[in-house]
């Protein structure tokens, strides 16, 4: 899925959208659920429920999915009445945040709140404007890692649930791998064998694979094997993993010696969008956020013929842990001041696990049968999505995180891998040099974020 500083000014990269980026704008997909009337906005308290406010950056139109959930909700049981407050027309999170922002700093109290990517939550969190939800689970006696893949933790604390979740993985173009002579790769497939196929796949037409510019792509293996792509948990830097000088030289000598992955100078050059080399058909396969399955139907936009297959990522070299991904999404939130949290948690919890149904996305809630929704999203379209390699790609039972934290201050740290690794593959300098200077500017970050 442009995942980038996370102080109150800009932030990016991710089945819909960053991770960042793309995933922090998921479409508006049509969904089959019928579309109720208009008037979301009302203000009046229906007899016997108590009234939140949810604000989000999706539009306030009876199309949206977003929209329809909401309204099925109000409609499900007659305790609690969820007034839909949009504050962008466009599904921009950043502006929606900043506008969001303007009005906590003025007094508005927020009950409910989604956010785009993780990073804009959890940076309000660390500003005391979210609340914590494991008193709520304790409540319950739920155990929230059994019950979603993926939660929005700080300092152990659970700020937010992920209504749909966005996996790393590998796409193929079916046409290219068949020409190629090669089948789908299973689960535990390496690192060198990604460099081994895309040497196959590469041809006078097209490369065999693409990286795009994010944070994300100088060491994948930092953000599906570490528990933080760049820290440790003292907060030191973690350049000294032997990942990091791995996967800068694959990239090298991919680029210099395979010619399989098109010229970092030129991708940065020409601006492309995350997925448009892959679909134009000039990049074979393509290691990226799940985001990638749904623009596959996104014909306006990548217009291509064929069907787009789907494997897992490759794992390191070193390790024989298998299923190990990156798994993101924006986030639902309760805001510290609600005078109604019992009401505002029932809602995030519904939303957790039912919206879904209306966003046709991937829930981040682990209690549905992978296999039957993704023949539901996608069988009508089976011409451009294999369905049975993605159901088993996002679905399959080895599929897990490392044990991770976060801290606010991550889009920083992400910022200045970017700067070092296109020094480092633009300049031709030794990974050495570019340790020391990135090991030395995150230790400023984290030492100025300690005051």
């Amino acid at each position: 899925m442009k995942k980038l500083s996370l102080a109150l000014a800009s932030m990016l990269l991710m089945l819909s959208v960053t991770a960042c980026g793309d995933g922090s704008s998921n479409s508006s997909a049509a969904t089959d659920a019928p579309a109720p009337a208009a008037g979301s906005g009302s203000t009046e308290q229906p007899a016997g429920k108590t009234k939140i406010r949810f604000y989000t950056f999706k539009a306030d139109k009876p199309e949206e999915p977003i929209y329809q959930a909401v309204q099925s909700y109000n409609e499900s049981q007659d305790k609690v009445e969820v007034e839909y407050k949009s504050l962008v027309q466009n599904s921009d999170s950043t502006e929606f945040m900043k506008k969001l922002d303007i009005l906590v700093a003025g007094g508005e109290v927020v009950d409910v709140f989604m956010t785009g990517n993780e990073d804009e939550l959890l940076e309000r969190a660390s500003r005391g404007v979210v609340e914590p939800l494991n008193s709520f689970f304790e409540q319950e006696n739920i155990t929230p890692e059994d019950e979603y893949s993926k939660l929005l933790k700080l300092d152990d604390q659970v700020y937010g649930i992920l209504p749909s979740s966005t996996q790393w993985l590998t796409v193929f173009n079916k046409d290219h791998l068949e020409a190629a002579g090669l089948t789908l790769p299973e689960m535990g497939w390496t690192w060198d064998d990604f460099r081994d196929y895309a040497k196959k796949l590469t041809t006078d037409e097209h490369y065999g694979t693409y990286f795009h510019t994010w944070g994300e792509y100088p060491n994948i293996i930092a953000y599906t094997e570490r528990p933080h792509p760049q820290l440790n948990a003292d907060l030191k830097p973690i350049f000294d993993d032997p990942s990091f000088e791995y996967f800068f030289n694959l990239r090298r000598v991919m680029e210099q010696e395979d010619k399989s992955v098109e010229p970092y100078a030129d991708v940065l050059a020409s601006n492309y969008h995350v997925l448009q080399q892959f679909f134009a058909g000039n990049a074979s396969m393509l290691a990226v956020p799940s985001y990638a399955v749904r623009a596959a139907l996104n014909l306006e936009k990548f217009p291509h013929e064929f069907q787009t297959m789907y494997a897992p990522l490759p794992r390191s070299v070193d390790t024989q842990e298998v299923g190990m991904t990156n798994i993101s999404g924006g986030g639902l939130a309760m805001g510290a001041k609600s005078e109604n949290k019992e009401a505002a948690y029932d809602f995030i919890q519904w939303m957790a696990k039912e919206s879904y149904k209306f966003t046709k996305e991937i829930p981040a809630f682990k209690g549905v049968d992978g296999a039957e929704l993704i023949k539901g999203f996608f069988g009508e379209n089976e011409d451009l999505i294999d369905t049975a390699s993605l159901s088993k790609t996002l679905f399959d039972p080895n599929i897990k995180m490392p044990d991770t934290f976060n801290v606010p201050y991550g889009n920083e740290l992400k910022a200045i891998v970017e700067n070092g690794f296109a020094s480092y593959i633009l300049d031709n300098r030794s990974f050495e040099d570019i340790k020391k200077e990135m090991t030395a500017e995150v230790e400023k970050v984290v030492s100025a974020n300690k005051q």
